[in-house]
Parts: structure tokens; sequence; C-alpha cells
């Protein structure tokens, strides 16, 4: 043991092995030296930050079961770390503590955290076992995200949200379980997780955040509860596999680019509360056949549905009151248009390059007419009654 000064603050070292006075906290572990297994000592209550960081010898870790906090990137890099298990009395695990850990295989945890940060087991690439605390709450921002190769993971019950980018590209994830008590999922969330083959919601789940599944690309169908009121932008973007979707009949619109490059989506029924489809909400869906926009559906915004290039058959109720810029363009396959609103706001170019249409049928003496005989459509109307 030896005792040594840095700018007036005493510290004791031993074996290297730097403490505080106290010998209560561990300030900085020595990064040369080749030990591949280390017990913290009774005392020690808390690890400070970045105080194992890019160790690339240390193999195994041994908690003290006095250890309250594990601070900011404390193991962050620590290349050859392989198990952990948390001790039940850790209150709180700051940001990045494991991150890129590329050796870590299994984590436990004895008891709660109360306190957890972000991005904690980011980047642990060979993680393929982690047992969450029993009564976590929340699941923070980037707290799984590119464990690539992690293939399963069960959340506790009492999750009631998970956080954004929290198991972002975890590229060997195959199915997902909310919990029951889950309200919320964050953005980004599950984003790039292209094995996910299946998701099973809770019927709590309210809301499901911008970008929470894009690039998905093994998800065939979805199903979801009819609690879901709000989906943020581009939810299930590029899920290019995605074949049917149920959606909540809590929805009153579908945001942008909800659905952007989901090129085998085939079948989409609208809820009744729909009122506004957002700018490129389908855009690119290149397997959409058919559409009938009926119920409470006033907007369709820009770019909507560009692009569905094998879309035929297009049928627009009553209530629709605008029709974005571009929002049908380039459907070259479509053929027959119903349309039962009797006024509705045009942008330009809603049906340029659909060379192939055949029918067209609208109400006679309304500005919906005039509309396609001004865009040289006329010998293609037909009246309805």
């Amino acid at each position: 043991m030896k005792y040594v000064f840095k700018e007036g603050v005493c510290f004791v070292k031993v074996k290297g092995v730097l403490y505080d006075q106290e010998m209560e906290n561990i300030i900085k572990f020595p990064k040369k030296k080749n030990i591949e297994s280390f017990e913290i000592p009774d005392d020690v209550v808390g690890i400070k930050k970045e105080a194992f960081k890019n160790n690339t010898s240390l193999k195994k870790i041994t908690f003290s079961k006095h250890t309250t906090q594990i601070g900011k990137r404390a193991f962050k890099k620590c290349k050859k770390l392989k198990n952990i298990i948390i001790p039940s009395d850790v209150k709180s695990i700051g940001n990045s503590a494991f991150e890129k850990c590329s050796k870590l295989k299994r984590v436990g945890f004895d008891g709660s955290v109360p306190k957890i940060g972000q991005a904690v087991f980011s980047g642990c690439k060979n993680l393929k076992e982690i047992d969450l605390p029993s009564d976590l709450k929340k699941i923070p921002p980037y707290f799984l995200s590119e464990c690539t190769g992690l293939q399963e993971i069960k959340i506790p019950s009492t999750v009631e949200s998970i956080g954004d980018s929290a198991f972002a590209t975890c590229m060997s994830l195959k199915t997902l379980v909310c919990p029951e008590n889950l309200e919320s999922i964050g953005p980004l969330a599950f984003e790039d997780c292209t094995k996910l083959t299946s998701i099973e919601f809770n019927e709590k789940l309210k809301t499901i955040g911008d970008r929470a599944f894009k690039e998905c690309t093994s998800l065939i169908s979805v199903n979801m509860p009819d609690n879901i009121d709000k989906l943020g932008v581009g939810v299930f973007e590029d899920c290019k596999n995605l074949k049917e979707i149920k959606l909540s009949q809590k929805l009153e619109e579908i945001d942008e680019l909800t659905f952007h490059g989901c090129n085998d989506l085939e079948v989409i029924d609208f809820p009744q509360k729909i009122v506004s489809i957002n700018s490129f909400a389908f855009s690119s869906c290149r397997s959409l056949k058919s559409l009938v926009l009926l119920n409470q559906i006033k907007k369709i915004d820009s770019c909507a549905f560009i692009g569905c290039v094998s879309l035929k058959d297009v049928e627009l109720g009553e209530n629709i009151e605008e029709l974005g810029n571009s929002s049908f363009q380039y459907c070259s396959e479509l053929e027959n248009l119903i349309i039962k609103s009797k006024e509705i706001n045009f942008g330009s170019l809603i049906f340029d390059s659909c060379d192939k249409i055949k029918s067209i049928k609208l109400y006679k003496d309304t500005n919906v007419e005039q509309y396609f005989i001004e865009q040289g459509l006329q010998d293609k109307i037909e009246y309805l009654e």
C-alpha cells in the first residue's frame, strides 16, 4: 500500500489499483498488468467512471456484495470480460458502463437496480443471455443496441416503456413479446433487427415511436391491438417483406413514411377513425393492388402513395377534402378510379405518369369533374348516380 497525491487529493494504491483515501471507491485499475481475474474488496461500495475502461486482459470480475454504484464507462471496452453478475446492493449503473465488451456472453442481476443509464451494454456483440431485473420499469435508451448476437430477450412484466434505440441493430433477435404493462415503445427501439419475424403486442400499448421497427426486413405480418393511438414517423419503414398489417382502431392518422418501402405489402384495411394519411405514408409499396379509402378520411397528403407501381383500383370516399402534391404519382398500373367526394382541394402532379387510367367514376357538375377535364381525361369519366 502506498499513498498518492494528485492535485492535493490523497489516494491509496494497492497492487497497482488506485482507491480513494477511505478505500471505498476504485478510481483506476491498471491497464498494463496481465490480470485475468479480479475480486472487488468487501469494503468497496463504488467503481468510479472509466475505472476499468479499455482493459485488455480482465476476463472475470467479482463484485463485492457491498457495491452500490458502477460509474459511467466503468468497464467500457474490457474486451475479454465474459460473464457478469450484478449484486443485489447495486443501486445505479452509469451510462455505457459495459459498452463494447466484445466477449461478454452472459449478464445476470441478483436484484433490482433503481437507476440504469443509457447504452449500458451497447455494442456487446457476443452477448447471448441477459436476465433483466424482475421489477424493471423502464428499459433505457440504447441499452442493448448493437448486441448483434442476442437471439432472444425476456422483458419483465413490470416494464412500462422501452427507450430510444434500446434494441437497435440486434440483428439476431428473432421474436418480441411485449410485456403486459408496456405502454410505449421509443423511437428506433428495434430498428435494423433484420431477423425479427414475430411481434406479440400487448393490450396496454398506446404509442410506438418514430422508426421503431424500421428495416426489420424479416417481418411478414403485424397485428396491432386496438389501444394504440399513436404511430410515429416511419414506424415500419423499409420492412421490405411485410405483407399484412392490422392497424389499431384508435388511430386517427397514418404518419409520414409509416410504411414507405414495404415492397410486399398487399392489403390495407383502414380503421374507421382515420382522417389523414400523411406524406410518403405508403410510398413505394410496390405490391399494393387496390385501395379503398372510405370512412372518415379527409386528407391524403403529398406523395402518400407515390410509386405504388402495382396499384390498379382506387376508391376515395365522400369525406375526402384534399389530395396533396404527387399523392398518386408514378402509380403506373392505375386503371380505375372511383371518387365519391364532390369538393376536393387538388395539389399538383397527383396522377402524373398514371398513363393506364381507363375509368374515372365521379359526380357530375363538381370541381372533381372539372379537375379531370383540365387534366385531359374527360373521355375516361363515368358519372355516379
